[in-house]
């Protein structure tokens, strides 16, 4: 069986997650502290989360690739990546959403129950020194709030009821993995459309954000 090395609230490894769970692919789940350097390390040479250890013992991270070796019959449509004005429509819609989502969850991620209290501070103090203390993201909650109004809607208008399709693609896995973070965030509320959107792609792949919070290790199959 596969090994999945995955933080709970990292979006890239949501995707992987989905994607599996899609795909009714299972692995072994490694939730792995975030301040642990040495395992990402050893396995990749470089501290960045997901990393698949395939059956054969070899190591694989950056989730697009991981979920195309995985859906050999491109059930998700995994050619779309090979559109490039098509991916950079996606990159760029959740590289608009990570600046505010990030800024209002973080301050809450930590407190869930991934975090301990060493990986809570190396989290608070590598991310602060991009994005300011987590007390004065918080303070200044409404701005980013507000910035997330336009980019809702501009994805609602885009919904067919997927994202430009009329089937599930990894387009939608990509985007409702970047988005599923905010049901952190205590006074979020998705907009109904949205909200039904992120729920039908949470059935279809079967996918439960918490399942890994309180277990390390475990095998996860369908």
């Amino acid at each position: 069986m596969i090994t999945l090395y995955h933080y709970v609230h990292c979006p890239f490894c949501v995707r992987v997650r989905m994607a599996f769970g899609y795909l009714k692919v299972p692995y072994r789940s490694m939730v792995v502290p975030y301040d642990d350097e040495k395992t990402p390390i050893d396995l990749c040479q470089k501290k960045m989360l997901p990393i698949v250890k395939w059956e054969d013992g070899k190591a694989q991270n950056e989730s697009l690739e991981i979920i195309e070796k995985v859906d050999q019959e491109s059930r998700l449509q995994m050619n779309l990546l090979k559109d490039d004005q098509k991916l950079k429509q996606v990159s760029d819609l959740l590289d608009r959403f990570g600046k505010p989502i990030h800024n209002l969850c973080m301050p809450y991620w930590i407190w869930t129950p991934e975090f301990g209290p060493s990986s809570r501070e190396y989290f608070q103090q590598k991310k602060e020194k991009k994005r300011g203390p987590f007390n004065e993201l918080i303070q200044n909650k409404a701005s980013f709030l507000k910035e997330l109004e336009p980019l809702m809607d501009e994805l609602l208008s885009e919904l067919d009821p997927y994202y430009k399709s009329p089937v599930m693609t990894i387009f939608d896995i990509m985007i409702a993995s970047h988005l599923w973070g905010l049901y952190v965030f205590p006074e979020f509320q998705f907009k109904k459309g949205v909200h039904t959107y992120l729920q039908d792609i949470k059935n279809q792949c079967a996918f439960d954000y918490h399942r890994d919070f309180f277990s390390e290790k475990k095998e996860v199959g369908l």
